[in-house]
């Protein structure tokens, strides 16, 4: 219930407060990607916005195997029709040849109002498949998992030489909403791969992995830029598609994987040749150890270029 922008100092009769109520409107669609079974969820809601009458705002996500996940970014529209008997035209077609063979789709999610199409929806970068074959991919490093603890899991992988640590970090929002975030550390220091991705599913996060691998590319120094994947991968229940597989053989799991992340920009390598860059680098060398600057509020000024005036100038 929103509040009074009136000033509350303002005596008033008390009276029983109202409640507001909103509705939203879920619909599922679903479909077969290759021999993938999933659902695209399009929930219609108010827009934000408490002074636009009319207008809603369509929320598209993917659920396969369990997890549910946000897919673009959501649209708005001006709607005259009736929320609760809409009618949505949505289709899959195969993208571009990829690695691995066979999970990459595009998406088109259409609007039919009246006999009059509207698009909501074009996403080219669904990526999801059951078991593809990720030795495919030349050149491609692999991380292991090494450990899973109440609210992360930490991955080891090889990055050109570089010995290299993903941790996976997630958060719990209530109603089967999770936030994860993901972080890399190599000799001391790292830096957030990504740190908004949202999921929804009913089991426990220390079930879901995934599946992170690098790819060097082509770049000078050598060895010091790659590619970067992040895969949700999710086990199948076999049980629950055919009885007779309620006791699987050794071996013979099945998984689901979705990928959630792509980066062509890491940057990064172990004993980096920077000497063969060209004959012409002039290489810049240590003075001396670093200069002490201290102030009486560190955390007023982070720079030395910070426009905020001082009392003193330490060193100057």
């Amino acid at each position: 219930m929103s509040t009074s922008d009136l000033d509350h100092s303002i005596r008033r009769p008390s009276r029983q407060p109202q409640t507001q109520r909103y509705e939203r409107y879920l619909y599922t669609y679903n479909m077969l990607l290759g021999t993938t079974p999933l659902q695209f969820l399009i929930s219609v809601e108010p827009a934000s916005s408490k002074h636009a009458r009319g207008k809603v705002s369509f929320h598209l996500s993917l659920k396969a195997n369990g997890v549910e996940r946000p897919i673009g970014e959501p649209t708005t529209m001006n709607l005259s029709l009736d929320p609760k008997a809409l009618d949505f035209v949505i289709f899959a077609f195969p993208g571009n040849p990829s690695l691995p063979a066979g999970c990459q789709y595009s998406l088109r999610v259409w609007l039919r109002a009246n006999n009059v199409d509207h698009r909501l929806f074009g996403e080219d970068g669904i990526w999801i498949g059951k078991d593809p074959d990720f030795s495919t991919i030349r050149d491609a490093s692999f991380a292991r998992l090494k450990s899973v603890d109440a609210d992360k899991q930490i991955y080891h992988g090889l990055v050109g030489k570089a010995l290299v640590n993903f941790v996976v970090r997630w958060r719990y929002f209530g109603e089967g909403l999770y936030k994860y975030s993901m972080e890399y550390e190599a000799g001391g220091a790292g830096g957030t791969i990504f740190e908004d991705i949202r999921m929804r599913f009913d089991c426990d996060p220390k079930t879901i992995t995934f599946l992170i691998y690098t790819v060097p590319m082509e770049s000078k120094p050598p060895g010091g830029t790659h590619r970067l994947r992040v895969w949700l991968r999710t086990l199948v229940n076999l049980s629950a598609i055919d009885p007779s597989m309620a006791h699987p053989l050794p071996f013979n799991d099945s998984y689901v994987y979705q990928r959630i992340y792509r980066s062509d920009n890491l940057r990064i390598g172990g004993r980096l040749d920077f000497a063969s860059l060209s004959q012409k680098v002039i290489t810049g060398f240590a003075s001396g150890p670093p200069q002490v600057i201290t102030s009486d509020a560190p955390s007023s000024r982070h720079s030395s270029f910070d426009m905020k005036p001082r009392l003193s100038y330490d060193g100057l």
